[in-house]
């Protein structure tokens, strides 16, 4: 996850590099094949569309969506494909280990921080300005563009990798990608789904699986995360860092597509440093973050002279030594877990390989920041029942000896976070809450199926339920005020805080019933599990799911509105 400042040491030895596979002539040497770290891709691809919003748009809508994000990943792939680049893999976490829990805390602790300041700072425009979905403009992902103050109020979007990685697999077909990205799909491999069989999620960290590939291929790893140096990568491979590609002019010329980027090969820089390899610089570093790089250099020099390690610098190697995961029980998983969603995936990983993922601890679900208010009650309430339910059936679905008592989701309580233990339920108790589930669901398929499409129908069982599970607590908006939210996206003249954290109920409620679905999936097999399972099976993807834009549009309709709202009221009211 970075060591600080080690990029700002080593980027003035990084050498200029043209991407292009293509045999033509250049000046500058040539990146021809390349693995991709996903999630730094989809941050990256987050940040220039960032760029390119309109800064006067309604507060929810200056950010880039889950389905534009996935786009501007699409166009990106595209365009290094028409440049006969050659991508071997797009890699994705599929569950972090132990070690890496307190850096991620870290993390998920700032972005709270950020809320908690967008919601006293933040100032929600009187007149919003609603915008249609972003067409995809190929130039947009390759020219970068500063943000001003404003844009970089609100946390990222916590469903981006989960969104890109399950369209990279599901949606982008050839014939999608012709027709919501570009015509030219000429340069596009024969298979149907052009990048769903290079779209990993390995069992651990895709930087792992990245130095791997570019060991053996001798490729570059597209990522903006320096730890990629400190792996081995071999003799030839390079990390190439995100943020520094881009056209060479600052334009778009679909005529010269010239992409440049800066590329440190870590066994090349070392030899130029006197040094066995770039990790000894990174320990000095990471225990001296203040010494100037000279000192560094020189440090390092002679600590690597040493005639036997010291402890220190051998925990130091350990993060990134490779797991040896390679074993039957990674070989007969990995392929049928490839659609799971990744907190999905790192849950299941925890109960197959305790040893490296939980060490006997009870499993870890870490389910991010939702851009809500933060002076309410966390909106990942919402949901809650449906995640239990789903954690408790996968639990009694394992071995009684690989079963845990419960599941600790860190999630923000107040002005922290906290790890809010689930206690896991048996048998009978979920048969019982499975029930429960049905019988919801029942109702309201027969007060809202008339005339709405399926996404139409899970906003207003994710609406509905955010009213019926706060019964007594929460006030039930006047239909006109949900007509609004559902038509406009807020209930009054304009956005205001109460209809963010709305929102952010709805996705919560959503994303716990995706969570409930896929853990049904790769439960036991059974009769009751495929009924079950069945009960979701029409649940939108996330690109439309966490899409208020979404949602605004699928209501066009103001008479099927009216009635679904009337319904609400008098079924849930």
């Amino acid at each position: 996850m970075g060591i600080p400042h080690l990029t700002r040491h080593l980027l003035p030895y990084a050498e200029n590099v043209l991407l292009d596979g293509r045999e033509i002539e250049s000046e500058l040497p040539r990146v021809e094949a390349v693995v991709i770290d996903g999630p730094s891709l989809t941050y990256h691809i987050y940040r220039r569309l960032l760029g390119w919003m309109d800064p006067s748009s309604d507060v929810l809508d200056y950010q880039p969506t889950c389905d534009e994000i996935s786009r501007g990943v699409s166009s990106f792939l595209l365009q290094l494909t028409r440049l006969g680049v050659k991508i071997h893999k797009i890699c994705f976490d599929g569950a972090l280990p132990i070690s890496k829990r307190e850096i991620r805390f870290s993390r998920i602790e700032k972005l709270r921080h950020r809320l908690e300041l967008a919601r006293r700072n933040l100032s929600l425009p009187a007149t919003p300005k609603c915008r249609d979905v972003m067409p995809t403009k190929i130039g947009q992902v390759w020219c970068s563009r500063g943000l001003p103050q404003r844009r970089k109020g609100l946390p990222e979007n916590p469903f981006m990798v989960s969104a890109v990685f399950e369209d990279l697999r599901n949606r982008w077909n050839k014939e999608q990608i012709r027709k919501e990205i570009d015509d030219d799909i000429s340069c596009l491999a024969d298979t149907d789904y052009p990048w769903a069989e290079i779209t990993v999620m390995v069992p651990g960290e895709a930087d792992v699986e990245c130095a791997s590939v570019a060991k053996l291929t001798g490729c570059a790893v597209l990522t903006d995360d320096s730890d990629l140096l400190l792996h081995n990568l071999g003799q030839h491979g390079a990390v190439l860092f995100l943020d520094s590609v881009q056209t060479s002019s600052g334009t778009w010329d679909p005529a010269e597509p010239d992409i440049r980027g800066l590329r440190i090969c870590p066994h090349s820089l070392s030899g130029r440093l006197g040094i066995p390899s770039v990790q000894w610089f990174a320990y000095e570093l990471q225990r001296n973050v203040h010494m100037r790089f000279a000192e560094l250099t020189r440090i390092s020099q002679e600590s690597s002279k040493a005639t036997e390690l010291s402890s220190e610098y051998l925990e130091f190697l350990r993060e990134y030594q490779h797991e040896t995961t390679d074993n039957d029980v990674v070989r007969g998983a990995r392929q049928s877990l490839q659609p799971l969603d990744p907190r999905v995936s790192e849950l299941f990983w925890q109960y197959e390989l305790p040893g490296i993922y939980s060490l006997d601890e009870q499993p870890h679900v870490y389910l991010g920041i939702l851009n809500e208010d933060s002076s309410r009650r966390c909106a990942w309430e919402q949901g809650r029942t449906y995640r239990s339910l789903g954690y408790s059936f996968f639990n009694n679905s394992r071995p009684a000896a690989n079963r845990f008592t419960a599941v600790h989701e860190f999630v923000r309580r107040g002005g922290r976070i906290v790890a809010e233990e689930i206690t896991l339920s048996g048998t009978k108790t979920v048969a019982s809450d499975m029930d429960l589930v049905r019988k919801r669901l029942a109702t309201a398929h027969a007060a809202f199926d008339g005339g709405l499409t399926a996404e139409s129908f899970w906003y207003l069982f994710a609406l509905s339920d955010i009213y019926r599970d706060g019964a007594g607590t929460t006030t039930v908006p006047s239909g006109k005020e949900l007509e609004s939210f559902l038509t406009k996206g807020y209930m009054a003249q304009s956005t205001k805080w109460m209809d963010i954290h709305l929102l952010a109920q709805i996705q919560a409620g959503l994303y716990s019933l995706r969570i409930l679905k896929q853990l049904l999936d790769i439960a036991a097999p059974g009769e009751e599990l495929v009924e079950s399972s069945s009960l979701l099976a029409d649940l939108p993807p996330l690109h439309i799911l966490m899409s208020r834009q979404r949602m605004i549009q699928s209501f066009a309709n103001t008479r099927l509105v009216r009635h679904a709202v009337r319904q609400m009221i008098e079924t849930y009211g």
